[in-house]
């Protein structure tokens, strides 16, 4: 099942608040609380030919903690989305109300039942996570399921230790994360670097740490093996390179979503493309 969603994707979010004058879009504590009460349930997709399916309940069974979970279809959805003590997590086709021109986006959502609750967007969005730019393919993305899964947590168990927050006390959380990535190995798929960088070559003229060219399936693993000593990139970019188009970087450990970095740009053509950057590994250089 998918669904469309007028939210502000947390990662996403952090930037409106610098971009444009956003409202609230974080959860209250109140919600925040009746989430870690409640029962989750993955909703399943339509498409029973689909990936989605196998890949989520893979994920989940491997990496949700934080409450008892079930998995269920749409028509089960429409009943769980009225059910206080229920939350879903579910697939949505997401972009920022009155802010369209930032792009669409397929995200994870994690929302709480409401009483009368109609559709998705009349439910607490307790987070939203972009995985890709609506027109990036989802084979390029579903590895990142249970990374994913290990970030909600993490941001939900912060929200709990810091309820009722500003969005901009968030936003300055993630700035403030910074860490020295230079001692772990960073794994990055060549298809999301930069031409300029995408060898380890040139990487190595600009940055000290390890790097390591993988594909998809190592990463996943890194994942589901929790190794501490490897990062990885989670990288949102449209599939093309529109001009003014929003590219977010955020790298993580593989063991517990831990932000080592995040930043963003925007795409101006060659020199700033939809990719990582040079720019962004000379600023992980000085990062101590």
């Amino acid at each position: 099942m998918k669904t469309l969603k007028n939210i502000i994707p947390v990662i996403f979010g952090l930037l409106i608040v610098q971009i444009v004058d956003a409202q609230q879009f974080l959860p209250t504590k109140t919600q925040v609380n009746n989430f870690l009460k409640s029962r989750t349930y993955f909703v399943f997709d339509n498409n029973i030919f689909g990936t989605y399916n196998t890949a989520i309940e893979e994920a989940a069974r491997k990496h949700w903690k934080i409450t008892k979970f079930d998995f269920i279809n749409d028509k089960e959805f429409n009943r769980k989305k009225k059910s206080p003590g229920a939350s879903v997590i579910v697939q949505t086709d997401s972009h920022f109300e009155g802010q369209e021109n930032l792009g669409k986006f397929n995200s994870l959502s994690l929302l709480l039942g409401k009483q009368g609750a109609t559709n998705a967007n009349s439910m607490p969005d307790i987070v939203t996570l972009p995985l890709a730019y609506a027109d990036v393919d989802y084979d390029k993305y579903y590895y990142k399921l249970g990374i994913a899964l290990v970030y909600m947590q993490r941001h939900i168990q912060w929200l709990r230790e810091n309820p009722n927050v500003e969005d901009k006390v968030l936003l300055n959380h993630y700035k403030s994360s910074k860490k020295n990535t230079k001692d772990k190995i960073l794994y990055l798929l060549k298809s999301e670097m930069a031409k300029d960088i995408n060898t380890v070559q040139q990487i190595k003229q600009v940055y000290s740490g390890e790097v390591k060219f993988v594909t998809q399936a190592e990463i996943e693993d890194a994942v589901n093996r929790k190794d501490g000593d490897i990062l990885l990139l989670h990288l949102v970019a449209p599939a093309k390179a529109v001009r003014g188009s929003v590219v977010t970087k955020m790298i993580l450990d593989a063991k517990n979503a831990e932000i080592y970095y995040f930043d963003f740009h925007r795409v101006k053509g060659k020199k700033q493309p939809n990719k990582f950057l040079k720019s962004d590994f000379k600023k992980m250089e000085n990062i101590e």
